[in-house]
């Protein structure tokens, strides 16, 4: 991807599209970018991965939260939510295996 590219992709504007009631949806460059939801008590904005920005009290603040989501602190809380995701199915096919093996020992003597 050249300089171009990158710069183009900066300057490219995000818009947004009310599609249902308290729901808004933000595309950039004709791709998804995220969302906002109204909520009890204000607004949850979220980038394109699903992953919770932040929580907000004016739906002006939630949406200019998206334009965030490059920055250092949201990319480091990214990959720890999908470290987390990978350590907790290593632990829970682990635990399957055991109890596989355990049943699989266990059968001749039932």
């Amino acid at each position: 991807m050249g300089t171009a590219a990158l710069t183009s992709l900066a300057s490219v504007r995000v818009l947004w599209a009310k599609v249902d009631a308290g729901f808004w949806v933000a595309h950039r460059g004709g791709e998804y970018f995220g969302c906002v939801d109204h909520v009890e008590g204000g607004y949850v904005s979220r980038d394109a991965h699903g992953i919770p920005i932040g929580r907000y009290d004016r739906l002006e603040t939630a949406k200019s939260s998206l334009r965030t989501t490059t920055h250092p602190t949201n990319v480091a809380r990214r990959r720890r939510t999908e470290r987390a995701s990978i350590v907790t199915a290593t632990a829970v096919g682990s635990t399957a295996l055991a109890f596989a093996l355990t049943a699989g020992a266990l059968a001749p003597y039932l």
